[in-house]
């Protein structure tokens, strides 16, 4: 968290450095970094017995802070002076539970990592351009815990936002973004082991995983 701190106060600075002024084209640059920190809200995994039937229970998680970055590389450009980017998120958050059955450590936190390679659209304008987001990949869940088993699973992300670019190579990335984590129905997360057994206290059902969050950022372009 320090780390990313850091960065965005020296991109800030940046942004204040004496350069061309508005925002640069898809040729300008051969790619973006744009370390990301912002809020991710919602998550329920609901309950399924032996048999696969839904138990009507459900394990909620807490909204809370999450911190990662994104890469950017120019991809074609589009009539209108809209253009295209390839795009690599990476994001985290360590959040708690909110609400759980009987059984389930109400102190358990899980470390939800997203990986995800798309692209965004990224429409006309000057210094303010409005986008689309999206990418395919990978969730990884790991309980911040002893004897819990960790998970990775299919991921997906769809977003939306703006991008202000005041100078060429230093701008603004704000954006709100819907993430998905499709949670297979074997999976151990909920499960623990230690030195007098083990156990599952919740089985999660194959379902997703919908989070939401906002988040910004400064934007550096090389």
């Amino acid at each position: 968290m320090r780390n990313i701190v850091a960065v965005l106060a020296v991109a800030l600075l940046l942004l204040g450095a004496r350069t061309p002024a508005g925002a640069a084209e898809t040729g300008d640059y051969r790619f973006s970094v744009t370390p990301v920190v912002g809020y991710r809200m919602g998550g329920d995994f609901d309950g399924e017995d032996d048999e696969g039937e839904d138990t009507g229970e459900e394990v909620s998680l807490d909204d809370d802070s999450m911190v990662g970055f994104i890469l950017n590389a120019p991809f074609d450009t589009l009539d209108g002076d809209a253009y295209t980017e390839w795009e690599i998120y990476v994001a985290r958050q360590s959040v708690g539970i909110d609400s759980a059955p009987a059984g389930v450590d109400p102190d358990l936190e899980i470390d939800i990592t997203h990986y995800l390679i798309g692209g965004t659209y990224v429409g006309g304008g000057d210094t303010v351009r409005p986008f689309l987001a999206a990418g395919l990949g990978a969730a990884h869940l790991s309980p911040d815990a002893a004897g819990y088993d960790s998970d990775t699973v299919f991921g997906f992300g769809i977003g939306i936002g703006a991008k202000v670019f005041p100078e060429r190579r230093v701008g603004l990335r704000f954006e709100g973004r819907m993430l998905g984590s499709v949670v297979d129905s074997d999976s151990a997360i909920f499960c623990a082991s230690g030195p007098s057994g083990s156990g599952c206290a919740f089985h999660a059902s194959g379902d997703v995983l919908l989070q939401w969050e906002v988040f910004g950022g400064v934007t550096a372009r090389f």
